[in-house]
């Protein structure tokens, strides 16, 4: 992945967290100690964020790192859907049984 892919995943990754949170930029940055503008292009992948950013974020809003860094997840999300139904479509019925009774569990 080059530098500029890196810098939109990472971006993405903090305005979901933000989000999650239901912050605005100019919350979010006052409690992470960073400037509105800082933030906004942070989250639009022009600049990366510091070390002390981060560890601000993942102190603040008890973030594992994972969840700032997981890029290969970004670069999946828009085939997921895709790759799932084609996953299903080639197991047995037994396994799909499985599956759907995996499903539920997790959606209630």
């Amino acid at each position: 992945m080059n530098e500029t892919k890196y810098k939109i995943a990472l971006g993405n990754n903090i305005r979901k967290i933000r989000k999650s949170r239901k912050l605005t930029q100019d919350v979010f940055s006052e409690k992470i100690g960073i400037e509105p503008s800082s933030l906004s292009n942070i989250e639009n992948g022009k600049s990366f964020p510091s070390a002390l950013t981060i560890i601000q974020i993942q102190q603040q809003f008890s973030v594992r790192a994972e969840e700032i860094f997981d890029i290969e997840y970004l670069d999946n999300v828009a085939t997921i859907d895709e790759d799932i139904l084609k996953s299903i479509e080639l197991l047995d019925i037994d396994r799909k049984r499985l599956l759907w009774k995996i499903i539920k569990a997790l959606v209630c």
